[in-house]
């Protein structure tokens, strides 16, 4: 268990070789902690930043931007100071020391975030969205946590709890009443605002997405008969020869895969083997991982060197209506002609090379608009475990009262989705905080 009690201190920048280090404190002894390592006599300014010459012992550790911020205008909702001091690990370590010296202990792993649950700066579902904002490794996933954090989902989350309450408000002014006075247009009220209720849960989950969905990346998959240049467009693609390339047929007899941005989107290319009939185990699990890659792809780079749009035709069960750029490679050979509606490319003389990168940055660009017009939040597998969970709780609401027209088992139900639809934005109890969510937050934050 944390003590919210103590003075804190820690490193919240990578340690070792950097242009600066940042140091935060947090806790009642900030304003006398920057007087003493400082030596200054007047209160500083909050939230402006201070150049200011650090000493331990008499003896100078390092020049420093300062900032004090004054509780509760401050991360933690208590007195905060940051240093900004000069980079590597001699110098942090050193006015770490010096710090802790003056009551300060070392802080755990997410409790600087902790103590701004506490104190009531932020509730527990956006505490989780820091964390998530961390995480984040693409920029769709970080423009969602960032919303989440001032306060999108939860914004969300308190519209459906309003709806439950004010079911539950109504209902206890009925159950002042004798129950069979309550008549039947009254019991279809409650079935109409308990769906309602249900819809708003149903649409804040559709609206949602993980982040272990790998949803917010894109999959662009190269596909088509075997020796028709896809590990050569790969290579091009990448810049660099992630798959061999041979004129033997069946080259490729797995799916390979390379990450790389575009347009600030992460991006997975992945280079299938080439389609066709074999009695080669090996190569028929490299098809069938083709197979599956497909269904998942995003986009699909369906190439063929003699005619893609008759090639495809082979593939149309699978490809379906997966967003589809057509190209026809090896445009270098001699006798080539091209194709209606299909990209001619050439790995070899980089022939269409930049025309097909830059309809890979529109088409990246497109599922962007898309994704955020289809999603609103980025939430975790414990919010997604209680969304779930309350609109089973009122679906249960609602056969148990058509079931019974027993207003008080409805009410049950009703309180239970409540209490449980709570939990997404504060938890009862404290130790389970600690030990499941705020741990995995990395020290400093």
């Amino acid at each position: 268990m944390y003590s919210a009690q103590d003075n804190i201190v820690a490193l919240a920048t990578i340690p070792g070789r950097s242009a600066l280090n940042v140091i935060r404190c947090s806790g009642r002894s900030c304003l006398l902690l920057y007087k003493e390592l400082f030596k200054q006599k007047k209160d500083p300014r909050p939230n402006y930043v201070h150049l200011k010459t650090a000493f331990f012992n008499e003896k100078t550790i390092d020049q420093c931007m300062v900032t004090f911020y004054k509780n509760p205008k401050s991360y933690t909702g208590e007195n905060m100071l940051e240093i900004s001091s000069h980079g590597g690990s001699v110098i942090a370590t050193k006015i770490i020391q010096a710090i802790e010296s003056f009551s300060f202990r070392p802080a755990s792993p997410g409790e600087f975030t902790y103590r701004s649950f506490i104190n009531g700066k932020m509730n527990l579902a956006q505490a989780e969205f820091v964390k998530t904002a961390i995480d984040s490794n693409n920029s769709l996933d970080s423009f969602f946590s960032i919303k989440n954090i001032e306060g999108s989902f939860s914004g969300q989350v308190d519209g459906v709890s309003t709806e439950i309450k004010n079911i539950l408000t109504y209902m206890e002014h009925e159950l002042d009443f004798n129950e069979s006075e309550i008549d039947f247009e009254t019991q279809k009220a409650y079935i109409k605002k308990i769906n309602e209720a249900i819809r708003l849960v149903e649409k804040t989950k559709s609206l949602s997405y993980l982040a272990s969905d790998n949803k917010s990346s894109v999959l662009i998959s190269l596909v088509g008969k075997t020796n028709v240049g896809k590990s050569s467009l790969f290579n091009k693609i990448l810049g660099y020869e992630r798959s061999i390339v041979t004129s033997k047929r069946g080259t490729t007899r797995d799916t390979v895969e390379a990450d790389f941005v575009i347009n600030n989107i992460n991006v997975r290319l992945v280079d299938t083997a080439g389609i066709r009939k074999t009695k080669e185990t090996v190569e028929k699990k490299g098809i069938s991982r083709t197979y599956k890659t497909i269904q998942d792809s995003d986009i699909i780079l369906f190439v063929d060197d003699y005619s893609p749009a008759k090639s495809i035709l082979s593939f149309s069960k699978i490809i379906q209506d997966k967003k589809t750029l057509l190209i026809k490679s090896k445009s270098d050979l001699k006798g080539y002609t091209k194709e209606k509606n299909a990209l001619s490319i050439s790995s070899k003389s980089e022939e269409g090379i930049k025309t097909l990168i830059k309809k890979l940055n529109k088409e990246v660009a497109n599922y962007k608009e898309v994704f955020i017009d289809s999603y609103r939040f980025l939430i975790n597998n414990r919010q997604k475990n209680i969304l779930e969970s309350v609109s089973d709780y009122l679906k249960e609401a609602l056969v148990s009262y058509k079931n019974t027209n027993d207003i008080v088992v409805l009410a049950s139900y009703l309180r239970t989705a409540h209490e449980k639809l709570c939990e997404i934005q504060g938890y009862k109890d404290k130790d389970e905080i600690i030990n499941t969510i705020f741990k995995g937050f990395c020290v400093g934050k």
